[in-house]
C-alpha cells in the first residue's frame, strides 16, 4: 500500500479483500513509531437516535425499598 496525493490530502487505498464497507467512518491514531491505527466509529449512545434509550435505574433501591414514581435522585 502506498500513500498518494489527492488534492490537499493523502489517500491510502484499502484492498477489496479486507471487506471494508464503502462510507465507513474511522477514527485514526498515530503511534510514536509512525504506525497508524484506524478504528471504525461507533454511534454515541447518548446522542444517537438509533440506540434504544432504556431507563437503567434499578426498580428497587437497596436502602429505601421500591420506588413509587421512579423519582430522580
Amino acid at each position: 500500500m502506498k500513500a498518494r496525493k489527492q488534492g490537499n490530502a493523502l489517500v491510502l487505498s484499502i484492498p477489496a479483500k479486507l471487506d471494508v464497507k464503502e462510507g465507513t467512518d474511522y477514527m485514526v491514531m498515530k503511534e510514536a513509531d509512525g504506525s497508524l491505527i484506524f478504528t471504525p466509529k461507533e454511534p454515541n449512545i447518548f446522542t444517537s437516535r438509533l440506540i434504544k434509550k432504556d431507563d437503567l435505574r434499578p426498580e428497587n433501591d437497596d436502602l429505601l425499598g421500591s420506588r413509587i414514581g421512579r423519582e430522580d435522585i
